[in-house]
């Protein structure tokens, strides 16, 4: 079927695509595969030479501007990896239609930030008290846990800027609603994740293709081995099932992450369960493809979750698969006949009850699968989800103006180079406030700023920095850069509300830097 271009304009796609080590590339070539019968499509990606479906024109994304008009859709491909900055940054230039793949964001705007201020003014603007604590904490101490990246999912700027957004699960547009308001999250569309057909469809042919034996009973991992994947609570109870004299092998097929969670070290530490444990490392979509239909029983954990939603899951579920997922955010939504939720307290308990019934009957496994494969030739069709994406697309395409997202100019001693555009704050008798009266004062500064600091000499300057350490620090918030102090003489012709009678002069600090707003 050909495409009909008098009912839709071109779909402009800004996405990675295969051979990218990224679900989310692989996500894209099998939604253009089946979005193409719907209508034309054109790729901008950051590899020319990427593989995408037969007739479907791949771009050099930096040199979309040569194509596209204020008229033109555009759909957005957007993850939390180094594969999706040159899509964020195409957002930011051309709006559109964004498919969020991740509820946080932050590890991107780590990757693409050109300062840590920027990414300071961004937790700030998600929660202004939690976003000054870790904030200072991140620029001063150089101290970042785990809870920077569930506090700050880094959201808002896309929010702000497309025109619509699609997230795969109710979870999600729940979640972002709650963090943002219903207004931010208006133009928020819930598509599932497709569940694409897959190479392989007979067990015992995909067996013989990875060389695995007929009759063992084979338990699937997959993706990168990441710590909320819990592993951990996975090889607690596979440890007791073997104990149990149950048979089985487990395969994880993915890459390891050995800073995050070194499963191989850990696997070592359980003989028993390594003798019978395999990890292929990375593997290619047809292979993944043949592990899972290879598989008798798919372990899906998740803990904690994001929202995210699986592309391993929905494969698995098209192969007819025994499923086992975390009864948790996204996952809550997968009909309880269609997978086996376990729960996120006492799990590995609950985990080895589930893996021991399912391990010893056959039937009760097929049943699960059967069941899975329904839903996800119905809910999950990749018919249907290319369709919502098109009408999308439709619904909230507009013309809209061309965005351009110029770096600041900097002269060479690392002053804002227009003296023009520089915000002034002058405050009197600076040392009667403390920090908090002065961060109040010059709050709202946006972009480069001088702000002067009048005090009435310097030794009232000198005292001040005794008596309040950590003034500037203290004054301004965390997303600031502070690039010049200076001291300025008290200027002729101003009237001061009292001279002191040693005859020093009143004397100001001056404090060049520049505000790193959150984008609009």
């Amino acid at each position: 079927m050909v495409a009909n271009p008098s009912l839709h304009k071109d779909l402009n796609w800004f996405t990675p695509l295969p051979p990218a080590r990224n679900g989310i590339a692989d996500y894209a070539y099998m939604l253009l595969e089946e979005l193409r019968q719907i209508r034309s499509c054109v790729v901008y990606c950051d590899d020319v030479l990427a593989t995408a479906p037969a007739g479907i024109e791949i771009r050099d994304q930096a040199q979309a501007f040569r194509f596209l008009s204020p008229d033109s859709p555009i759909l957005h491909q957007i993850g939390n990896n180094g594969g999706h900055v040159f899509v964020l940054e195409a957002l930011r230039r051309h709006a559109g239609v964004v498919s969020l793949h991740d509820l946080c964001l932050l590890y991107l705007y780590e990757l693409c930030s050109p300062r840590l201020e920027s990414i300071m003014a961004g937790m700030l603007s998600q929660n202004p008290a939690l976003g000054d604590v870790f904030g200072r904490q991140w620029k001063e101490n150089r101290l970042k846990t785990q809870a920077n990246y569930v506090l700050f999912d880094m959201v808002g700027e896309i929010l702000s800027l497309a025109d619509g957004i699609v997230v795969h699960s109710h979870y999600a547009l729940n979640k972002l609603r709650a963090t943002y308001g219903t207004n931010a999250t208006s133009k928020i569309a819930v598509i599932p994740h497709f569940a694409p057909s897959l190479k392989y469809t007979s067990r015992l042919d995909a067996r013989r293709r990875l060389g695995l034996p007929a009759d063992e009973t084979i338990v699937l991992t997959s993706g990168f081995a990441t710590r909320a994947k819990r592993f951990d609570w996975l090889i607690d109870a596979l440890e007791v099932l073997l104990q149990r004299g149950i048979p089985f092998r487990w395969i994880h097929a993915g890459e390891e992450r050995p800073a995050e969670f070194p499963l191989r070290e850990i696997l070592e530490r359980h003989p028993l369960l390594r003798q019978v444990s395999t990890i292929t490392g990375y593997v290619s979509e047809s292979d993944l493809d043949a592990y899972i239909v290879a598989a008798d029983i798919v372990v899906n954990l998740r803990f904690p979750s994001v929202g995210e939603s699986s592309g391993t899951l929905a494969r698995a579920f098209s192969a007819g698969r025994c499923c086992i997922v975390n009864d948790t955010a996204a996952y809550t939504e997968i009909p309880r006949e269609a997978a086996v939720h376990i729960p996120i307290f006492d799990t590995v308990p609950a985990l080895i009850r589930a893996m021991e019934a399912l391990l010893r009957d056959t039937a009760l496994r097929a049943l699960f699968g059967e069941r899975a494969q329904h839903y996800a030739r119905n809910a999950l069709s990749l018919r249907t989800v290319a369709r919502q994406y098109s009408d999308v697309v439709d619904a909230v395409h507009r013309p809209r103006p061309m965005r351009a997202t110029p770096s600041p100019r900097r002269s060479p001693k690392g002053q804002p180079s227009s003296r023009a555009t520089v915000a002034r704050v002058e405050i009197d008798k600076a040392a009667q406030l403390d920090a908090s009266e002065l961060r109040r004062r010059i709050s709202g500064i946006d972009g480069a700023f001088e702000a002067i600091l009048w005090f009435d000499s310097a030794d009232d300057v000198a005292r001040y920095s005794l008596d309040a350490p950590g003034l500037l620090q203290g004054a301004f918030g965390p997303h600031v850069t502070i690039e010049t102090v200076r001291f300025l003489p008290r200027p002729s012709g101003r009237n001061w509300s009292s001279d002191r009678a040693d005859g020093s002069d009143a004397v100001g600090l001056s404090i060049l830097g520049r505000a790193h707003g959150w984008r609009p």
